[in-house]
């Protein structure tokens, strides 16, 4: 089980299902990205392992997905984004992935928006746990 699989699983469900472009960890958007959009980042991962040979039984982690929008047009747009990405990420929404299985352990987590300068922000917090088959 590679953390790469566990990234490109629950990356791939969020691509396919948002209606808006995103940007994904360490990779540079091929333009300047228009508003509304989505980011993605990895923030935390803790990593289990079943010997002192290092095989990798489980992981637990979060994603972190972070809608954008236009500041000043009101928070429903936002909030409407970050209710479409808690719908791709139910809980208890299993993703096979090579050697394993993700888990969503529980509802996803939006949050307050902010204002970033010109953007308004609205981050929701994935998490999951995945297990080695």
């Amino acid at each position: 089980m590679k953390r790469s699989d566990i990234n490109t699983a629950l990356k791939s469900r969020l691509d396919q299902g948002m209606a808006i472009d995103g940007t994904w960890p360490n990779v540079a958007p091929q333009s300047a990205m228009a508003r509304p959009y989505f980011e993605v980042i990895f923030p935390a991962a803790d990593r289990y392992g079943q010997s002192l040979a290092g095989t990798l039984v489980r992981e637990t982690g979060r994603m972190a997905v972070m809608i954008v929008v236009e500041a000043d047009t009101g928070e429903d747009a936002a909030n409407n984004f970050a209710s479409a990405v808690s719908e791709l990420f139910p809980q208890a929404l299993r993703l096979p992935i090579t050697g394993g299985t993700i888990t969503i352990e529980q509802p996803a987590d939006i949050r307050g928006g902010y204002r970033d300068n010109s953007d308004w922000r609205v981050p929701i917090i994935i998490r999951y746990t995945a297990l080695n088959s």
